[in-house]
């Protein structure tokens, strides 16, 4: 991905940056699936050769794209972590991503691809990524500082989880706010982040399975192993081929199941949209108040996302969609996240949730939901009720040292 010295001249540099910017634009509305050598040159007005010259594939192309994203997400979090304490590099972490999204609505502005499909890329391409992600991952672990306090290890691996995926959701709500409202959106996500969503008292925590467990029945046993592999691979990685293999059955006896690919990705969303109702159903028949349900469903879901024979599915999986396919999916996880923010309103209401934005702390919890995910090698180490609860301690009182 990097550029010979020798041929960055200011034209070499001026024209490669313009390829990047239409080529991460392609990637945001089409994935990396859609994004085509093809695609970007008849955008720019150019014969395919022309692009070419400057990548030779497609995936050096997009890899180059991601990596325009990660290192300023890397340069941002190693600048944010030369303030003093934690609450101000967190600060100032979030409002460079804030500014960064702010600047992208400029004209002019170089255009920062979604880091969504960056599974999708073969693991040779995308394992300098993969470096730029842990360092970045690194550096915002080195915010918080828990000293001697129970459990500091843990809290750390927590907090950080939870606000690298606050700022990787972002870009699901922030567009529909006005470039006056952002600062006020941002302060209003790190109060969130700062505080918690917890009035008083402790957060029950309910970590009954949500999923019926795996009795052989093929398709639920297709519907785990392609979420698996969807989310560690992305779309394009989880071939039918590999998902047999996982499964140790032949393709023919996938297709006796599924039609194709693309009607198990939409079962696997099926699921995961089924799980989150199961969730928010128990929290309504069992929470005595709004604050309990809120967190009945939360602990029910990163419970789920700690042990269950799989996950939900990733938020990643969006983006290598067909664009109508995604819109619908988006719509319906959208739904979901205005229940949890009715929720959340009600249980301001009602004195057993903090008086926060009722949308952005929806938006923050969604968030925290699928950083779960990421845990599960750390859950899997401890009991699931002791895995759980500190999640969702970190969601109730705030993600810093109280």
């Amino acid at each position: 991905m990097t550029v010979d010295p020798a041929r960055q001249t200011p034209r070499f540099a001026r024209r490669r940056g313009e390829i990047l910017d239409v080529a991460s634009d392609l990637i945001n509305v089409h994935g990396t699936r859609g994004m085509t050598l093809t695609a970007v040159a008849k955008a720019m007005g150019l014969d395919t050769s022309s692009v070419t010259y400057y990548f030779k594939r497609k995936d050096l192309l997009a890899a180059a794209c991601l990596e325009r994203t990660l290192l300023q997400l890397r340069d941002s979090a190693a600048a944010a972590a030369h303030e003093g304490d934690p609450r101000s590099r967190v600060r100032a972490f979030l409002h460079d991503q804030f500014q960064t999204h702010l600047r992208q609505r400029l004209p002019g502005e170089a255009k920062l691809a979604l880091l969504s499909d960056m599974r999708a890329l073969d693991p040779d391409t995308r394992a300098p990524l993969d470096t730029l992600y842990a360092d970045m991952a690194r550096l915002v672990r080195g915010f918080f500082d828990y000293g001697d306090a129970p459990n500091a290890e843990s809290r750390v691996l927590i907090a950080s989880s939870v606000l690298i995926h606050n700022v990787h959701w972002m870009p699901a709500w922030l567009p529909h706010y006005l470039e006056r409202d952002l600062d006020r959106a941002e302060t209003r996500l790190f109060d969130i982040l700062d505080r918690g969503l917890g009035a008083a008292g402790e957060w029950p925590v309910d970590i009954m399975p949500l999923d019926p467990p795996n009795d052989g029945d093929a398709q639920t046993r297709f519907l785990h192993a392609a979420t698996n592999l969807i989310n560690r691979e992305g779309y394009v990685g989880a071939s039918v081929e590999k998902i047999a293999a996982e499964l140790g059955v032949s393709t023919g006896s996938f297709y006796h199941h599924l039609d194709n690919k693309d009607d198990l990705v939409v079962a696997c969303f099926d699921r995961s949209y089924a799980l989150l109702d199961a969730a928010q159903a128990r929290a309504d028949a069992a929470g005595s108040d709004e604050g309990e349900r809120l967190a009945i469903m939360v602990s029910s879901l990163v419970a789920l996302q700690f042990a269950a024979d799989s996950p939900l599915l990733r938020t990643s999986a969006y983006q290598a969609l067909p664009v109508d396919l995604r819109e619908f999916m988006l719509q319906r996880t959208d739904r979901v996240t205005r229940h949890i923010a009715g929720t959340i309103a009600d249980g301001v209401a009602d004195g057993s949730v903090r008086a926060v934005d009722p949308e952005i702390a929806g938006h923050s919890i969604m968030a925290a939901i699928d950083a779960a995910a990421s845990l599960r090698r750390w859950a899997g180490q401890r009991p699931l009720g002791d895995a759980v609860a500190q999640f969702s301690a970190a969601l109730r009182s705030g993600i810093f040292p109280t």
